[in-house]
């Protein structure tokens, strides 16, 4: 069994899933691609193919064969093509037409001797257990009753495009259904367009430049690829942007003002000090805050910055590296000061910190080593 499950999105969101699947196909063999998730007449098949064909004009293929009904769909030898390409479109009007089809046994037995597909959106969700918590998106104007999925997640659901909606209410939206179906139903896998599974056989991974998300008994974790790497001089701007965009308010409402050349000045001497003890925080390849600790005279452990780019901020990324550094340090007391105007001294309380003082312009607080308990 080899799949690709996406969640959605375009070519350049895409690029690490259809290197996979380059590597994995036969490139002597056409592609069999099905768009029978979309409305024809919404969507004409033949601006389908025109779109599926520039999608993966990086992958080797010889050609693609488009199907046009689901009874065409169910006649074809599957293991004729490289691959099975499923497209998206409505999950409930794709999943009837292959079960009413006869095509559902027979693409399970494909999948079960080796057969490779490549599933989009709603052709990525029908592999899951059950496609019901896609109903938020897709409506069932199809009627289907049995929206049991093919089930190749060990007993749990996927959601595709989650992250990229166009609106912070969609998403809320969103995460509270997904947070009130896992707490009554099974766990579902919530999948960004950037990101998909990956499926060889027994061994099952993510790929993507995204975090992506799983919801189980009513809570959304955070899965992602979240790793510290030391800081390097080609870092400097990066560092000097995202230190700039986290503080620039909270000195404004110090000193009444961001003055550029100073705070470059500021800057200097802070890199110069603290760069052996720096860290670029990476998702997967991208850049996307800064961290930097280091162990005090004193013996305690003193956490520094932890600095996220707005994009990735709210998913607890910060948290995370916190949680781990406590854990990594749990032999000593942690210090850690912050601006009295950045409400984050809650999370810290909660964190097992406690008032360690105050600066005219800092808050400060401590983490004794035999209070170490990450909740």
């Amino acid at each position: 069994m080899k799949l690709i499950l996406c969640g959605g999105g375009s070519r350049e969101q895409t690029v690490e899933a259809n290197k996979v699947f380059n590597d994995i196909i036969d490139h002597t063999k056409p592609l069999l691609y099905v768009p029978l998730a979309m409305d024809e007449i919404k969507r004409p098949y033949d601006g389908c193919l025109e779109w599926i064909t520039e999608e993966l004009s990086s992958v080797n293929i010889p050609s693609i064969e488009m199907v046009r009904t689901f009874e065409e769909f169910a006649s074809k030898n599957y293991f004729d093509y490289c691959a099975i390409f499923i497209g998206g479109g409505n999950t409930f009007k794709l999943l009837k037409g292959i079960k009413d089809s006869g095509a559902f046994e027979k693409l399970r037995e494909y999948i079960n001797n080796d057969g490779i597909v490549y599933g989009g959106s709603a052709g990525a969700i029908i592999f899951g257990k059950d496609i019901e918590p896609i109903h938020i998106m897709d409506s069932n104007d199809a009627m289907l009753k049995d929206t049991l999925g093919f089930n190749v997640l060990d007993g749990r659901s996927l959601f595709a495009h989650y992250t990229n909606e166009k609106t912070l209410e969609i998403h809320e939206r969103y995460k509270q259904y997904l947070s009130n179906y896992s707490s009554n139903n099974e766990d579902v896998i919530a999948l960004p367009e950037e990101d998909s599974i990956y499926i060889n056989g027994s061994v099952v991974e993510v790929i993507g430049s995204r975090p992506y998300f799983e919801f189980i008994n009513g809570n959304e974790l955070i899965q992602s690829k979240i790793k510290l790497v030391p800081y390097t001089d080609d870092d400097y701007e990066f560092v000097y942007e995202v230190k700039k965009n986290a503080y620039k308010k909270y000195v404004e409402e110090c000193w009444g003002s961001w003055v550029e050349e100073d705070q470059r000045t500021y800057f200097d001497k802070f890199i110069t000090a603290v760069k052996n003890n720096a860290y670029i925080i990476m998702d997967g390849n991208n850049k996307i805050g800064f961290y930097n600790g280091e162990t005090l005279e004193n013996g305690n452990y003193e956490v520094g910055n932890i600095c996220i780019i707005p994009e990735y901020q709210g998913r607890g990324i910060g948290t995370k590296i916190l949680k781990e550094k406590l854990e990594q340090y749990k032999d000593k007391d942690i210090e850690i000061q912050y601006f009295k105007q950045n409400p984050v001294g809650k999370l810290y309380e909660r964190l097992g910190f406690i008032p360690n003082g105050e600066t005219q312009f800092h808050y400060q607080m401590k983490k004794p080593k035999q209070d170490i308990l990450v909740k």
